[in-house]
């Protein structure tokens, strides 16, 4: 007779699941104003600038300044990459304005909104 184990089932999603819904849905959602939006755009420039004088590769840099130019303010969705790019070139920002004694508030805020911005969950997938 063949015995089976009883498995234990915590009434969530099935083993396994949960990991391959969230790796569908890692597009992150940043809500933003006009502020936050010039505050990244100089951020991303700044990175751009930096990368192309020092033969870096620049163009995914320069693709999400291109989407984030297309993009009015209110909701810019980011994946992993563009996420990273985004809180790279703000903290490199923000780390300049320190360096020359200037105020650090606008990238502070925008940082701010963009860890707010968590990936969404949706169940049903």
């Amino acid at each position: 007779m063949l015995k089976m184990e009883r498995v234990k089932y915590n009434g969530r999603a099935p083993p396994g699941r949960l990991e391959e819904i969230m790796r569908q849905h890692t597009t992150r959602i940043m809500k933003m104003d006009r502020n936050n939006r010039t505050v990244l755009m100089r951020a991303l420039y700044a990175d751009f600038c930096a990368n192309r004088e020092a033969g870096l590769p620049y163009g995914n840099l320069a693709a999400l300044i291109t989407k984030l130019h297309e993009t009015r303010p209110g909701k810019l969705p980011l994946d992993d990459g563009e996420f990273r790019l985004a809180r790279n070139a703000l903290n490199h920002y923000r780390n300049e304005r320190i360096a020359s004694g200037g105020y650090t508030d606008a990238a502070d805020a925008a940082l701010i909104k963009l860890f707010k911005a968590k990936p969404r969950l949706w169940p049903f997938g």
